[in-house]
């Protein structure tokens, strides 16, 4: 008999409602959830093909232990009684430092794995938390403790009241959209042009979502001179509102003064955006009645991506448009979050590491991984719903060199990929089909959507017998490695028979577990929502919040810098400032003929995620997409092979001509290169590159402020293979 749940996808931000047919406990057919009350039938291609990975042949559903270069299946209490008893010899023998963590972007969307995840490292006494976050987000996290207060509050666009909004570095119709929820992005943001507003991508190629507006091409790397030159034209025309800037922000003058001399014309000479279509921006965006600037990973990875968001939030503010109705919205989640970090007393922003490099929400750099475990700062790792041998920089394959030469190597995951063929243990985790939950943490506690929602779903099926929670997994480990997570021994002692009872093989006994459903329950309870009971039977399509209209963030106990003040200025981001762009510009100028490479995001893929999907992978390999009369230089066509090599590594890829991409600039997919993968039969036949070879790692090729790797604008040279 077939059975019709109501779930929501997890695979990114948008949470898009799904209806997942379910016939004795197998996934048989997923669709878009017509009735979700944001979505409304809307979901991309990777949500509603998720049952291939679901019923994966390839998936591990026991844990294995690796002996030599054979796998076997073991028992959960070897696997717990070995791994804990290797962590206690290292952290007795190093201390808690020595043994890493690194998670995936997966992990976002696992609302109560982090809790457990901290405690333990906490209880360790280990710092070492790494996150493929230092990919792609930590600048934005940086810039909102060090302007708000707190990494999390997050502003957003008010994109169905806005009247301007220009995007940078983002393709929200391939990759939905980073740090907010926006199910059916074109639609959304056609919607603006149709009431008469504008919406323009600022972007090196011209991406699938600019059929939503305009595009604009700019030069990879180059967009803190855009941005610089954008307030600069913002102060000096009088566009700022003086009364928002002397009641809620300070340090107005530091900025001002940071940003003179930036012109239309110095920006126009590296970015390639001519005065005209600057001014052009500037101008509606300076008389719409409500508008925003939003930028995402292609902007993040860059030179300087904390500076570019840093400037990209003064031009919200001082422009008016911060918690303005049709501007940028700062949400309120179900929970506080931001304001119960900062009750807590706990700092977010840590420099702990011996180089000074910083730790944002927690975690280091990632760039710094193969030189914290060549020079024996890290002897062991837990790698958490993530392929870090393909997500992150990996300059000529020395990430792969360097895991490899780990005391222990654990990985929790759904599949044996390629970090997990280094791996000593794989433990088999649930997909997102097999667990209760609430939405991505940054809607739920942080309120990051337009259309402010909740949503509940029970376990869709039940994970296989072998398989176990991460919330078990990471309270079985401390008790084997003899440590306390939560600080205290009465609540392990609960831990320890809560990990016993939610197994048991006594129906009972089950039922007296504090299980995820029940721990979700409590979240809603606190937030003065329905049950999870309730929401599930109810409201399985979820529920609308009160709307956010905007004047409920400045000038109020929200704001939580210590003096309520929104910080314009941050003295961390002045310090050498002019010296970093006039050297960034010569450098520009000086480089203006040589090829830069960029990453492309692609709708049938997201990182490593669907690698595996036979339905969705079809291409034997990712392609270099190149401008045509850049091909015609170098005397390549579609489909022959080329060299592109950086002063780091060298790849080998075939090509593709477009004339979406801008001259001399080439855009190569990230998160290919499975040739070594036999834990992914298909992805395996499937191969492609791993473009993060071309990539640097070590503090020369870290942006320094918020730990991020640079993985976009990389200097290139190609030629035909």
């Amino acid at each position: 008999m077939t059975v019709t749940r109501h779930t929501f996808c997890r695979v990114c931000e948008a949470t898009c409602g799904l209806e997942v047919d379910v016939e004795d406990n197998r996934v048989v057919a997923i669709r878009p959830d017509k009735q979700h009350v944001v979505s409304k039938g809307y979901s991309c291609v990777k949500g509603i093909h998720f049952d291939q990975v679901q019923n994966s042949p390839d998936r591990i559903t026991q844990p294995m232990k690796r002996i030599g270069s054979r796998w076997e299946p073991i028992g959960w209490e070897q696997a717990i009684a070995e791994i804990g008893a290797r962590i206690k010899a290292i952290r007795d023998r190093d201390g808690g430092d020595a043994i890493a963590h690194l998670v995936g972007s997966a992990g976002g969307a696992n609302v109560l794995a982090p809790l457990f995840r901290n405690a333990f490292y906490k209880a360790l006494g280990s710092r070492a938390l790494f996150g493929t976050g230092t990919c792609d987000t930590t600048n934005k996290f940086r810039v909102c403790e060090d302007m708000y207060g707190s990494p999390f509050q997050l502003a957003y666009p008010d994109v169905d009241r806005t009247e301007f909004l220009a995007v940078l570095g983002a393709n929200p119709a391939v990759s939905g959209n980073t740090l907010y929820h926006l199910p059916h992005a074109v639609q959304r943001l056609k919607d603006i042009t149709r009431r008469g507003g504008r919406v323009v991508f600022i972007n090196p190629r011209r991406i699938e979502t600019a059929q939503a507006g305009e595009h604009v091409f700019i030069r990879p790397d180059t967009d803190v001179f855009l941005l610089a030159a954008w307030c600069n034209a913002l102060i000096n025309s009088g566009s700022v509102d003086e009364v928002a800037i002397a009641r809620h922000m300070k340090h107005y003058a530091a900025l001002k003064e940071a940003v003179a001399g930036w012109t239309a014309e110095r920006q126009a000479a590296v970015t390639g955006i001519d005065v005209d279509t600057f001014n052009s921006l500037v101008e509606s965006h300076r008389r719409a009645n409500g508008a925003g600037l939003y930028m995402a990973t292609g902007v993040n990875q860059g030179r300087s991506g904390t500076h570019c968001f840093w400037l990209l939030e003064c031009i919200n503010a001082i422009s008016g448009n911060l918690d303005r109705a049709g501007g940028m919205l700062m949400g309120k989640g179900i929970i506080d979050m931001a304001g119960e970090v900062k009750k807590a007393g706990e700092v977010t922003l840590k420099t702990v590491r011996p180089d000074g490099m910083p730790s944002v929400v927690g975690l280091m750099p990632s760039g710094m991984l193969a030189p914290d475990i060549e020079e024996g700062r890290v002897k062991a790792m837990i790698v958490e719903a993530s392929n870090p041998l393909l997500a992150c920089s990996n300059p000529d394959g020395r990430l792969d060199r360097a895991f490899g030469t780990l005391e222990l190597l654990v990985c929790i995951d759904l599949f044996r990929n390629e970090v997990g063929n280094l791996a000593h243990y794989i433990l088999p985790a649930p997909t997102f089909l097999e667990r209760a939950e609430i939405p991505y943490a940054l809607q739920s506690f942080m309120g990051c959507t337009p259309v402010p929602f909740m949503i509940y779903s029970d376990a869709v099926v039940e994970p296989p017998p072998g398989v176990r929670h991460e919330w078990w997994i990471y309270s079985r480990i401390a008790e084997a490695t003899g440590v306390t997570m939560f600080g205290k021994r009465w609540l392990a002692a609960l831990l320890k028979l809560n990990t016993r009872l939610a197994y048991s093989s006594r129906a009972w006994l089950r039922k007296l577990s504090l299980t995820p459903e029940k721990m979700l329950d409590g979240m809603l309870k606190k937030a003065g929502l329905p049950s999870a009971k309730t929401m599930a039977g109810e409201h399985p399509h979820g529920i609308l919040l009160p709307e956010n209209r905007g004047g409920n963030y400045l000038g109020t106990p929200r704001v939580i810098t210590d003096d309520g003040l929104v910080d314009l200025a941050p003295a961390a981001y002045l310090e050498g400032l002019q010296q970093k762009l006039e050297t960034l510009h010569a450098e520009e100028l000086a480089q203006r003929d040589a090829f830069k490479l960029i990453g492309k995001r692609e709708i049938k893929r997201i990182n490593t995620a669907s690698a595996n999907v036979p339905r969705l992978v079809k291409d034997v390999s990712n392609y270099a997409y190149i401008n045509p009369s850049d091909a015609a230089e170098l005397g390549v066509v579609n489909g022959d092979r080329v060299g592109v090599r950086s002063a780091f590594g060298a790849i080998e890829v075939p090509v593709r001509l477009s004339d979406e991409m801008m001259r001399r600039t080439v855009a190569i997919p990230q998160c290919w290169g499975h040739k070594d993968a036999d834990g992914l039969a298909h992805a395996q036949k499937h191969p492609g590159v791993n473009s993060n070879y071309l990539a640097g790692d070590g503090r020369g090729n870290i942006e320094p402020l918020s730990g991020m790797s640079h993985l976009s604008g990389i200097v290139v040279e190609i030629a035909r293979a």
